[in-house]
């Protein structure tokens, strides 16, 4: 997923005038990368919310444009209030597209698992994986069909789809698990079942 955000460079660096150009509805940022200098600039708040909204399911590249030149970028980092959690500040980082990057993609399950059509139910317990790869290869998300899960079963990174990229995370780390029915809960200790009330005599 790719969006364009048209950028303007921010002059400033006063706390006053930067507070000024929140208020406006921007919001300052910096564009960085090996080949690029450090570079403050600053966004329109209610496009790139519109577009972060859209971001969560996939990765998401973000194609900054600046005095007529168009910079590939991924979000790095963020400055969040930690009361309103409005985004104070992003770090947009130049992805080059023959460098050897690592990126955090999103998991896509697909299927029914089997366990889940007896009764049970799918725990997925990491919904994203790290990767490394060149940018041109970046996949935006990585599919794991868990159709032939039974109750008991689970998937591992070791489980994941191969591709022109190598798996970050350690190959036994658990993706998902099939869990039973959960049994009746059972009376406390100490108590005794509740007794049937007495039937009236015909």
């Amino acid at each position: 997923m790719i969006f364009t955000i048209e950028a303007q460079p921010k002059q400033t660096s006063k706390k006053s005038e930067i507070n000024a150009l929140r208020r406006q509805g921007m919001i300052p940022a910096v564009l960085y990368g090996k080949t690029v200098e450090s570079t403050p600039i600053a966004i329109d708040r209610a496009k790139f919310l519109q577009y972060y909204k859209q971001s969560f399911s996939e990765l998401t590249f973000y194609e900054i444009v600046l005095n007529g030149n168009k910079y590939h970028t991924i979000l790095k980092d963020k400055l969040v209030h930690p009361v309103t959690r409005n985004i104070l500040h992003i770090d947009f980082m130049v992805v080059e597209e023959s460098a050897e990057m690592e990126f955090e993609i999103p998991i896509q399950i697909v299927g029914e698992a089997i366990g889940t059509k007896e009764g049970g139910f799918l725990d997925v317990i990491q919904r994203t994986v790290k990767i490394s790869c060149k940018a041109k290869d970046v996949p935006e998300e990585i599919s794991l069909d868990v159709s032939d899960l039974k109750v008991g079963d689970t998937l591992h990174i070791r489980n994941l789809p191969t591709g022109n990229w190598q798996y970050k995370d350690q190959d036994d780390i658990t993706l998902v698990v099939v869990h039973g029915k959960k049994a009746e809960e059972a009376p406390a200790e100490g108590e005794e079942p509740a007794a049937e009330e007495p039937k009236p005599e015909q």
